[in-house]
């Protein structure tokens, strides 16, 4: 195993597997994180997806974490997103799994772990390094991001060589996710509302005598629970955070 590619299996991570299909790198696997909060079909997306990476010639991994929901329950909060930065969910769903799997199958840490991240995609990656020699967020591995100078164009005509077609969207592989803006939020289908409204109503009240909710209220206009939040993106509130998330574990 030469290369990890970590995948959500958007826009650019599927690009950045036909960068890699064309630059002909060798003993390569795909990583994807099962974070157990996918929408409800992009699961047939990733399987898709593995099945076009496996015809490519390279392997696919699954990462399984204790998923979102039991991960809320656990911490008896939900993670609180805005300002760009990852969250606990982060940590606990995605770069923990990771870390632990790599430490197993690549203890001498000789793997170069890769990433589609784009400078262009927001304000936060604006000057992500092609190359970190040692990332602490891999274990220590070397991290590649060789599309971070990719414009849209760049990277569409790499997924015109795909099957899939370019979404109007983020991945969905974290859905509904705590950094989410406004645009996001309004157009979250029933199935979703309803998934985290059950979850927000099971988590109850915090020691302050605050409802446990996903979204602040002080970033949606005072809203409480995801049905008000998502009225507030409908009224065309300002969105206070928009510069998207960073740490690269979360893609497009």
């Amino acid at each position: 195993m030469n290369h990890i590619i970590f995948a959500s299996y958007g826009n650019d991570s599927l690009a950045l597997i036909q960068w890699a299909a064309d630059s002909r790198l060798d003993d390569v696997v795909v990583a994807y994180s099962d974070t157990g909060w996918a929408a409800d079909w992009w699961n047939e997306r990733v399987a898709d997806a593995e099945a076009w990476v496996q015809s490519l010639g390279f392997s696919t991994v699954r990462l399984k974490s204790e998923g979102m929901a039991e991960l809320v329950r656990r911490k008896k909060a939900f993670p609180r997103g805005g300002g760009g930065k990852y969250q606990f969910c982060t940590e606990a769903l995605k770069k923990a799994p990771a870390v632990e799997w790599m430490n197993e199958v690549d203890p001498d840490k000789a793997a170069t772990c890769m990433v589609g991240i784009r400078r262009e995609e927001s304000a936060n990656r604006a000057t992500f390094p092609e190359w970190t020699t040692e990332s602490e967020g891999h274990g220590g591995r070397e991290l590649w991001a060789p599309l971070v100078r990719h414009t849209e164009a760049m990277r569409n005509e790499l997924l015109s060589r795909t099957p899939f077609k370019p979404l109007p969207h983020r991945s969905k592989e974290c859905y509904p996710c705590t950094n989410c803006n406004q645009a996001e939020l309004k157009l979250l289908d029933d199935v979703t509302i309803v998934k985290l409204e059950d979850l927000e109503n099971e988590m109850g009240i915090n020691s302050k005598g605050n409802p446990r909710v996903m979204f602040r209220p002080s970033r949606h206009g005072g809203a409480v629970g995801i049905r008000e939040v998502v009225n507030d993106a409908k009224r065309g509130a300002d969105d206070l955070f928009s510069a998207g998330c960073d740490g690269g574990w979360c893609g497009s």
